[in-house]
């Protein structure tokens, strides 16, 4: 058995799949980078956004029960300074716009917390980080595949 790194490789969808599940990487760097270096935009799209949301709802579950521990006996009186604008943010953007915005903004790992934190609902949470994290892929990879035959 071979190992080898050409694009296409079995090895090369795992380095995007890894790559994007990183959270400070988002799919909006590991498409193009993998469209250039030669692999095809649908597989390669699919699975960085596979990669990214593997993490997402790792983040999720984690983050929903660590809220709700956090929730739990101790209520503060008054919510935080930051709270409050995790929750005015929310108010005027609502899960839908903090998940299109965030892999531009925040990175989807941060706004799903962000989400949970103001009250949101796991899976709704989820299916609306999934969703954003799908158009963003559609356009990237779209944007790629015609900025590589604006330059070949």
């Amino acid at each position: 058995m071979e190992l080898t790194l050409e694009a296409g490789s079995w090895w090369s969808y795992i380095l995007v799949f890894v790559a994007a599940a990183i959270p400070v990487i988002e799919v909006l760097v590991v498409i193009p980078a993998g469209m250039i270096a030669g692999m095809p935009p649908v597989p390669t799209a699919a699975v960085a956004v596979a990669g990214n949301m593997s993490t997402v709802v790792l983040v999720a579950v984690a983050g929903d029960r660590m809220l709700s521990w956090r929730r739990g006996p101790r209520r503060r009186k008054e919510p935080s300074a930051r709270s409050q604008r995790a929750r005015a943010l929310a108010e005027r953007w609502g899960v839908p716009g903090l998940a299109f915005l965030a892999p531009v903004t925040t990175g989807t790992h941060i706004a799903t917390i962000a989400a949970l934190a103001t009250g949101s609902d796991t899976r709704r949470v989820l299916r609306w980080m999934g969703a954003g994290l799908l158009v963003w892929a559609i356009v990237v990879a779209a944007a790629t595949a015609m900025g590589i035959d604006v330059v070949t």
